[in-house]
This record gives C-alpha cells, structure tokens and sequence, in this order.
C-alpha cells in the first residue's frame, strides 16, 4: 500500500490538492486512514482540495447523466466510477477498498443468515438502504446492463455511499438533501471520531480540512460524519465505535415495549395518542416516549391522562415506571445473549462480518445491562 499511497500523492500533487503536516498512511486492521506527519497546532488547515477537483454532478460526463434521467445523484456517479476507465482515476482508485473489504463490513453484502441477526434498529435501515440501491439499480439496469453487472454498481454504490461528503452546488440546490453529494480524493480517507475530529468546510474555491485541538506526530486525525449511534455506522459505514466512545449510542426497545403494550391492550390507547412505537435506550436513559408508554401499565386511564396533560406530577409514579422498563430490560438481555450465542455459532459469511456483528450486540448489552442496574441499585 505505500507505493499507492505515495502515487496518490504524487497524482494529488498535480491536481492542485494541498496536504499539510498529514499523510495517508495504512492502518492495522482499518484500511487507511490520515496521520500527522509534525506537530500540528489547532488552526491548522492541513487539507485543501480545490472545488475542480471533486467529483460532483457538475463534472461528471454529459453522455451518463443524459442517459439516466431521473436517477439520483449517488446512482450517476456510482456509474461514473465504475464507467470510467481513464488513467485519471487510477491513483485515486487504487487506495479504495477492495470488493471484498466492502462485502466483509457492510451488512448489504452480508449472507442472509447474519442479516437476520441484525438489531431491530440496523434491520430497519438495512431495509432501507436495501430499498434504495434496488431503486437505483432498477434505473441503471434498463440502460447499461449488461455492461455493467449488478456486482459491480453495487461495489460502486457503496464507494459513493461511504466515502461521499454533502455540498450544495446551483446545480443540486433544488435536488433532495441526499442528492447533494460529491466525492474527493485525500478528503475521503479521513476516519471518524465523535470527539477530537478536524472540521471541514466548504468555500467557492474549495474544500479545506482544519485542526480544531493540537495533534502529536503520528497521531490519527479524524474528521465527523455526524452525530450517529452505531447501528448507522455499522449499516451506511461498516463499522462501529466500542463505548464509550460514542456517547450518540441507542438501541430500539420496541420489540420488547410493543409486546408487553399489546399484551396488555394499551396499543389503541397509545396509537391515538400518537405515543405507539419509536421506544429508544441510550446511554444515560430510555427515552420519555417508552416512560409514557410504560406509564399505562402502571396507572389508571385517567391517571396517565392526567399525567400526559401536565396535571399529575410523573415522578409520584417513576418508581412503578422504572419497575416495568426493568422487566423489559430483563427480556431484551435475555435476548441479546441469545443473539450472541447465534452469532458465535453462525457459519455464514466473512469472519469480519460475524466479528462486527458480534460486537454491536455486546455494545446493546452494555448498554441494557447498565441501565438495568442503574435502575435497581436506586
């Protein structure tokens, strides 16, 4: 990898691309990231990427976007990359992950029997994600099959998917927010971090990166793709982050608050309240939707009521609260160590993927088991 690392360089280099007290450098075990070079000061700008440089609607060939109207952003260049057989792209290219790092990480790729292991709330966006490429690639078939096989768009979907940033150009202004995307070579091999990351901004001339806290030599630098919780990262990104790094963290209680609620004849009651579903767990709490969900079990109609309208104090009946989300707690760990055990004894797909499964359902089981002692130590 050094010696693709030092072409990109080089190739950077003659597109005006200004790389400042960083380099690329390969990762033990996570492909490649950006490391300080120097010493770096906050305030540092140690990544300039000029706006000719990106690869944007704006500069992708006439003849691709004339051939899919319609289509979305991330489809045209999705195509645009695996269409584009000029030297141009070679150097940039070449520090991509490969097919198989993309299949072995993102749940998408994933055999069947690990995609039905998947948390409730990665299930969902699988789903939709899913719903997503099959809309763009229905699109794209009608026209470049088979020069281009469904493999390999999805293969090009997914760069895009992963490495994209979003910019508001004239061209995208009036397109929906997730057709505002470009991509841009050196910018892209930026890791994540909710914390300790550099910032970048967007300027008509182009995309810089700056330092926002000093860095040591050698030290990784990182940039934000968002305030996400690990069932995101792992479905859009194909990674997570082990806690308590990620304080955005959460899991769905659904499967477990819906069916003690149905059990219990409260479904109706808080459908038309508009209180049915959406019960998360995060680091700290569950959210106030599944304390007004749980509140049902505990009190009266019109007690709840009176609660929900301001004229019952809700901490004279947080202990009866507290009590129920426990035994919900209780169910879902039993739950989580059942997955766990599936997991570890599942044959299907990549090893990395198993792993990467597994370790998302032991970060929701910290996550359950603390709450749950929390809770009954007060």
């Amino acid at each position: 990898m050094e010696t693709e690392i030092e072409n990109l360089l080089a190739w950077a280099e003659t597109k005006g691309i200004e790389i400042n007290g960083c380099s690329p450098k390969q990762l033990h075990g996570r492909g490649v990231g950006i490391v300080a070079t120097r010493a770096l000061k906050a305030g540092e700008v140690i990544l300039r990427v000029p706006t000719d440089t990106l690869r944007s609607l704006a500069n992708t060939p006439p003849s691709i976007i004339a051939s899919l109207p319609g289509a979305s952003v991330h489809a045209i260049l999705a195509c645009s990359l695996c269409l584009d057989t000029t030297s141009s792209l070679s150097a940039w290219r070449a520090v991509f992950p490969s097919k198989a790092d993309i299949h072995a990480v993102l749940p998408i790729c994933w055999p069947s029997e690990l995609r039905a292991l998947l948390p409730h709330t990665a299930a969902t966006l699988l789903g939709k994600q899913s719903a997503k490429f099959q809309k763009d690639w229905a699109t794209v078939e009608a026209v470049y099959a088979p020069q281009l096989s469904k493999e390999d768009f999805l293969y090009g979907w997914l760069l895009v998917n992963t490495r994209s940033f979003y910019h508001t150009t004239r061209q995208t202004a009036k397109l929906p927010k997730e057709d505002h995307m470009v991509l841009q070579p050196v910018a892209d091999l930026f890791n994540h971090s909710p914390a300790g990351w550099c910032a970048g901004a967007f300027t008509a001339s182009a995309f810089t990166i700056t330092t926002q806290e000093p860095h040591a030599a050698g030290q990784e630098l990182f940039i934000k793709y968002g305030s996400h919780g690990n069932d995101f990262l792992l479905v859009e990104y194909g990674f997570t982050l082990p806690p308590p790094l990620n304080a955005w963290d959460e899991t769905c209680l659904d499967p477990h608050v819906c069916h003690a609620l149905t059990a219990a004849g409260q479904r109706p009651v808080l459908e038309d309240a508009g209180f049915w579903g959406g019960y998360m767990l995060d680091r700290e709490t569950a959210c106030y939707r599944t304390h007004v969900a749980l509140r049902t079990l505990c009190l009266t109609p019109l007690q709840w009521r009176a609660v929900l309208d301001g004229e019952r104090d809700e901490d004279r009946d947080q202990r009866r609260v507290d009590a129920e989300l426990v035994r919900v707690l209780r169910r879902y760990e039993e739950d989580i160590v059942e997955r766990i055990r599936d997991v570890e004894e599942a044959t299907a797909g990549d090893e990395l993927s198993r792993e990467g499964l597994r370790d998302r359902w032991v970060q929701i089981q910290e996550l359950v088991v603390g709450t749950r002692r929390r809770l009954e130590e007060q």
